[in-house]
């Protein structure tokens, strides 16, 4: 952006596209002859520094980007959700090249969107976790910018934290999902009955399948290999139960 009077609006054409018609976010054509009308704005306030910006007129120009702003627009129900948790995933599958923070922000959204229909459709919370898992792959920076701006990554946390909430029942007492980089364990528990949880982690050595390495705390596991290969099998198990109430708690916790 060009240096602009403080209290101006300043407007700028938007880039030249080059990915031939491709629909835009405004639905129309990418045609060069009805770019060249298009502009995005900015307004320089008093104190000189940029404030309200407007750049929805100019198409992303990274072809993931344009499709995941798309599919932010179409409406969500019973009848899509799963066709598009599975779209998610081979999507995200690629999240190790995403280069732009609005990927991630918008993949935020729909999972989302996926995570309100857990109740009527319990397995959507697959696809959630898998989704979640792929999305460890993006470049550091990239979620760290997509945390500042719209806190992308704690609101994802927190729809996989959702599944447990919203698919326990005293029908479904235990729930069980492993992916590459994030394993969730959650049952169902009488307050009257708890004196504890015991908890282990095993992720499976890259160069033997015969010796596991084990884990004594319950944290996400980050499996190098699993970004490297997609194999579709995970090297992560989790596991979790109830401290057995006929023993002392003091002898089950030192195990």
């Amino acid at each position: 952006w060009p240096k602009t009077l403080a209290g101006i609006l300043a407007f700028l054409p938007c880039a030249p596209a080059t990915f031939g018609s491709a629909p835009n976010p405004s639905g129309s054509s990418s045609h060069p002859s009805s770019q060249r009308q298009k502009k995005a704005w900015r307004r320089c306030d008093r104190a000189g520094r940029w404030a309200e910006e407007d750049y929805t007129q100019c198409p992303y120009a990274s072809e993931l980007t344009r499709v995941l702003h798309q599919l932010t627009q179409i409406p969500i129900n019973i009848s899509n959700a799963q066709p598009l948790g599975q779209q998610l995933v081979a999507f995200t599958n690629r999240a190790a090249h995403f280069t732009d923070v609005m990927d991630v922000i918008f993949v935020t959204h729909l999972v989302e969107r996926l995570t309100r229909l857990l109740e009527k459709q319990k397995d959507l919370g697959d696809y959630i976790s898998d989704i979640a898992s792929n999305m460890m792959l993006v470049e550091e920076h990239i979620l760290w910018m997509a945390q500042n701006e719209a806190r992308a990554c704690t609101r994802i946390v927190q729809c996989v934290e959702r599944i447990a909430d919203l698919a326990l029942t005293e029908d479904n007492r235990v729930i069980s999902k492993v992916s590459a980089n994030i394993a969730l364990e959650a049952l169902l528990i009488k307050p009257s009955n708890f004196l504890g949880l015991s908890c282990m982690a095993l992720q499976q050595s890259p160069t033997s399948s015969k010796f596991p390495i084990r884990h004594d705390h319950s944290y996400p596991i980050k499996d190098k290999q699993g970004e490297h290969e997609a194999t579709g099998e995970s090297l992560l198990s989790f596991k979790c139960h109830t401290v057995n109430n006929s023993a002392l708690p003091a002898s089950q916790l030192s195990k």
